[in-house]
């Protein structure tokens, strides 16, 4: 079935509120959407715009940036590239779950992508927006905007610690675990792979990191396929991810 169907259908897409979509740069290689409304947002569509000659992009990059103990954690995203710099994402929860909650403001997507040139600036455009309510009702999206970008750009440090879904996920051998540290959360970090039955497979790190984005890659190569958990602890926090790994 056509994914807006899927959509159409789950939420019964009537019309009504308010509601603001962003981009913002989480690291040298990865924007997060983000989404604000002045009621509960249950469903979301959007067409990204790119140039494909500057920007490589796969469906499997674009995912939500709930934690494993989020309720929002099993929330679906759907991406397809429906030819070279256009992209439709489209995510809700089929358990009933909002995407967010009224007048809150939260980091919900996250888009990777690899730069073909990083000395150039490059843009990305989120256009033909569709959010709805708990009843299909539409929250309307004020504006269509065009952000600018340059891979080398400098960051802002971020205002809280998170760990971000690994991606790709499912994966098969490599993939990638984002998070964010903050200045109260910097110091010794811990970031390790287990197996179901709580056994350490992999170390990715342990040692001082400072606050910031940061990226750690984890080939499993030599790991069986199934369900492994990624723990990052840091001074005051932890936190886990669930990746599957499919051979």
């Amino acid at each position: 079935m056509n994914k807006v169907l899927v959509l159409t259908a789950v939420l019964g897409i009537t019309f009504a509120a308010q509601a603001n979509v962003g981009l913002e740069k989480s690291n040298a290689n990865e924007l997060s959407v983000v989404l604000n409304a002045d009621s509960d947002i249950y469903g979301l569509q959007f067409d990204l715009n790119y140039d494909a000659q500057e920007i490589k992009l796969s469906e499997t990059d674009i995912n939500h940036m709930f934690s494993s103990n989020d309720l929002r954690s099993s929330m679906s995203v759907y991406s397809k590239i429906k030819e070279p710099g256009l992209a439709r994402v489209i995510m809700f929860d089929i358990s009933g779950q909002p995407i967010v909650t009224e007048n809150s403001t939260e980091n919900v997507l996250s888009i990777a992508f690899e730069a073909l040139d990083v000395a150039n600036n490059f843009s990305v455009s989120i256009n033909n927006i569709v959010a709805a309510g708990l009843h299909g009702e539409e929250i309307n999206i004020s504006t269509n905007e065009v952000y600018d970008f340059n891979s080398t750009d400098d960051m802002t440090q971020p205002t809280q610690t998170q760990l971000y879904e690994n991606y790709p996920n499912p994966f098969n051998p490599v993939t990638n675990i984002n998070f964010n540290l903050n200045d109260a959360n910097q110091g010794d970090v811990n970031i390790k792979v287990f197996d179901m039955t709580g056994r350490e497979v992999a170390d990715l790190h342990s040692g001082w990191l400072s606050a910031g984005y940061h990226q750690f890659s984890w080939d499993a190569g030599n790991m069986a396929s199934g369900n492994y958990f990624a723990v990052v602890s840091a001074p005051g926090f932890t936190d886990r991810i669930k990746m599957t790994l499919i051979k």
